[in-house]
């Protein structure tokens, strides 16, 4: 073999070597390009079935907002009407205790005021320094004064 033979088989081997390489390479690409038609057909099946789900998730919120709304208010009214339930029932109360009040003080004096005339009517003897029923009575003698009489 001569240098010439052998330059010609290293060209061949090596123009072997590029069209080999170039093919692993195109075959690699068309794989690569399958695989994205095939995850860009996914991804607009998944877009044309989400699209549609997130608007009908948009309506519910939406409907849901205007419920909430709805409840707000009803909750605004039942606090106004708890507040005038109160204030009601305050003003009532107040109406009835004093009366009530007023009315007892006075029995609770005429009471007494009984008492004490009839305890004045059954011993006409006390005058009014005669204690009352409910002070004690000291039996004991009067201490004398420092005075002479």
């Amino acid at each position: 073999m001569d240098g010439e033979t052998a330059k010609a088989i290293m060209w061949l081997g090596l123009a072997l070597l590029f069209a080999l390489a170039g093919i692993g390479v195109g075959y690699v690409l068309w794989r690569v390009g399958r695989l994205l038609r095939r995850t860009e057909k996914d991804l607009h099946r998944t877009v044309d079935e989400v699209v549609p789900i997130m608007a009908k998730a948009g309506v519910s919120m939406d409907r849901v907002n205007d419920q909430l709304g709805k409840v707000d208010i009803m909750m605004d009214s039942a606090v106004d009407m708890a507040d005038a339930l109160d204030s009601t029932v305050r003003a009532v109360s107040h109406a009835v205790t004093e009366p009530v009040r007023a009315v007892s003080s006075t029995f609770a004096g005429a009471a007494e005021a009984a008492r004490s005339f009839r305890d004045r009517v059954a011993d006409p003897d006390t005058g009014d320094d005669a204690p009352s029923a409910d002070e004690d009575v000291d039996d004991r003698a009067p201490e004398p004064t420092g005075s002479p009489a």
